[in-house]
């Protein structure tokens, strides 16, 4: 395949400050904007009304609506009919990852209308990335669309992050973390001088170093509910540099095994609970087993024993399936559509299911005190 890179690397205007609401109004006034439609997820809504302006004071009408639960064709069908009914000129999304995306698809899909995103968490580079992920209404992962188009606003409250669920946040970091080990590979084999696929290493790099320098501390910070200077560092890195990976490099940026892994993960009605991020970070696991780099995974194990995320398939409550369940696991993560395929490797049902396997031999050697 001949070099073709179609870099969407930002939003058309983003702010991240104590106030960032307050600035919404003026923003959209500024473009022409007369009727919102407001998605929102229920407890976020909660969590930002404090700081959420009165757009009606500033001419503006605006249609609430509450997020279905999934970002799946049927609720992105749903906002469409709202957007149409209320003859909205704009759409709001605030809220996690999943009202984020469906606020973009129905968007794209409604005729390219603006959009403004209000992450309420940073569990994701959802806010940042011209993509959307779609799943089932049953939670299964049925693949991604990119837009051709990015948000004309992302607004980061952080007082309202701060606020949010901590295991969100350090979903975000695994996620966030995942950038560098699926991309990197990819990045690398790149022989072309390109000033964007550079760009594209140094914020993978920075999914890397930023998340295993500061994140337990952020995490504690979180905890006793701190507006620290490694909080908000951590907290920006899950939103907008794991975004700018893909934003600069498009498909050389692309997620690989450890996403194909957690697509995976979501047919096990078990790992529904789990968050989108946790279950990346066990596929980020898998990547490295597949790769060989068992000093790596061994350098990140603690780390991994600080948040508590997953390392082998008892922490996915999936410890006792029957070796049958797991091998179909690693067949749904080779499946021709998944992203696996990008890397610059052959990779086969058998060799995930080698991997996991290897995995689960080093956990039960960790356990003994033999690894």
């Amino acid at each position: 395949m001949s070099f073709h890179l179609v870099s969407r690397i930002a939003p058309q205007q983003y702010i991240s400050e104590k106030g960032a609401y307050d600035y919404l109004a003026g923003i959209l006034k500024k473009l022409s904007v007369r009727r919102v439609l407001f998605l929102h997820g229920i407890k976020s809504l909660h969590k930002a009304a404090p700081y959420l302006p009165d757009l009606a004071q500033a001419g503006i009408e605006t249609f609430g609506m509450s997020f279905g639960g999934e970002c799946s064709p049927q609720e992105i069908d749903r906002v469409i009919q709202a957007i149409k009914t209320h003859d909205a000129d704009l759409i709001i999304g605030l809220g996690g990852g999943k009202v984020m995306d469906t606020a973009k698809a129905a968007a794209y899909k409604a005729g390219r209308l603006p959009l403004v995103l209000m992450p309420t968490m940073a569990s994701n580079c959802a806010a940042w990335s011209a993509l959307s992920v779609f799943y089932k209404d049953n939670g299964e992962s049925i693949g991604f669309q990119t837009f051709p188009n990015q948000s004309a606003l992302v607004l980061v409250e952080p007082r309202v992050i701060l606020d949010s669920p901590i295991e969100y946040f350090i979903a975000g970091i695994a996620d966030t973390l995942a950038k560098w080990y699926e991309s990197n590979g990819l990045l690398a084999k790149v022989d072309q001088n390109h000033l964007a696929i550079l760009y594209a290493r140094e914020s993978a790099k920075l999914c890397h170093d930023i998340p295993l320098e500061y994140a337990v501390q952020a995490v504690d910070d979180m905890r006793q509910g701190i507006l620290s200077n490694a909080w908000n560092t951590v907290m920006e890195t899950n939103i907008m540099a794991s975004g700018l990976v893909g934003g600069f490099a498009d498909q050389y940026g692309s997620a690989t095994a450890a996403h194909s892994v957690h697509d995976a993960l979501t047919f096990f009605p078990e790992t529904k609970p789990i968050l989108h991020g946790v279950k990346v970070a066990y596929g980020i696991m898998v990547q490295l087993a597949l790769e060989g780099k068992w000093d790596e995974i061994r350098r990140l194990q603690p780390f991994y024993q600080k948040l508590n995320l997953p390392m082998n398939l008892t922490d996915l409550h999936l410890g006792t399936r029957p070796e049958s369940d797991i091998r179909q696991l690693a067949a749904r993560a080779v499946s021709p559509d998944k992203t696996i395929h990008l890397l610059p490797y052959e990779v086969t049902a058998e060799s995930v299911f080698s991997a996991i396997n290897q995995l689960e031999t080093l956990s039960a050697h960790r356990k003994e005190g033999k690894a």
